[in-house]
């Protein structure tokens, strides 16, 4: 049996988990604090927040600069491992295994058990709709390797559902940061013009290593 694998990506995990306790912020921009080096940064923003240019890692000065008025949360230590943790639990409905993908995802080993729902397709929708009742924004991807499932959910475009023996197609068209490369990596390609997994994946292995090894 071929082995297949579903990600999924909670694109604003711990500030879905905010509005779920705090329903007033469902309509408004807000963000998740914490103290670094001596100032607020924003450690998470909700998609109201995110739409109006405010990013994880932002001073909060610098964010209510350009939302006057935002409100602020404190982060809580660890949170969105302990929620990924419970939301693994929720998900054993679906899967036997399912592992924590820090620091915003889920893993589920899913080999065996779509036809159980009618096929890979109504199986990737039964998991996205029951988790967006109870209030998480999420996309979920199902390929026949965890990292090709990962890329998908993260930067692929519909449908998320790869078909098997495809996950390397799947995966060309897909930016460099798809990889999960350390920023500088990936910033270092673009810089090169390489944008696309499909610009450098055959390139000679020694070119490569020129490039990017001191």
């Amino acid at each position: 049996m071929s082995k297949r694998f579903v990600s999924i990506w909670f694109r604003h995990l711990t500030t879905d988990w905010s509005t779920l306790r705090h329903p007033h912020l469902g309509d408004i921009p807000f963000v998740l604090r914490a103290p670094s080096h001596g100032k607020m940064i924003v450690t998470a923003a909700n998609a109201m927040a995110y739409a109006q240019g405010i990013s994880n890692g932002m001073s909060l000065a610098d964010a209510r600069a350009l939302v006057p008025g935002l409100e602020a949360l404190d982060d809580k230590p660890d949170l969105a491992q302990k929620l990924l943790k419970r939301l693994a639990e929720w998900c054993i409905r679906f899967t036997p295994c399912v592992a924590v993908d820090l620091p915003d995802g889920l893993l589920l080993d899913a080999t065996g058990c779509s036809h159980l729902w009618g096929g890979d397709e109504s199986y990737l929708e039964s998991i996205t709709r029951k988790l967006d009742d109870r209030g998480y924004d999420v996309r979920a991807a199902i390929a026949d390797t965890p990292g090709v499932a990962w890329a998908v959910a993260r930067y692929g475009k519909e449908p998320l559902v790869i078909a098997k023996g495809k996950h390397i197609d799947a995966l060309l068209p897909l930016p460099a940061e798809a990889l999960r490369l350390e920023d500088e990596t990936a910033e270092r390609l673009h810089k090169l013009g390489l944008h696309r997994i499909v610009q450098f994946i055959a390139m000679p292995r020694h070119s490569l290593r020129r490039r990017f090894l001191p």
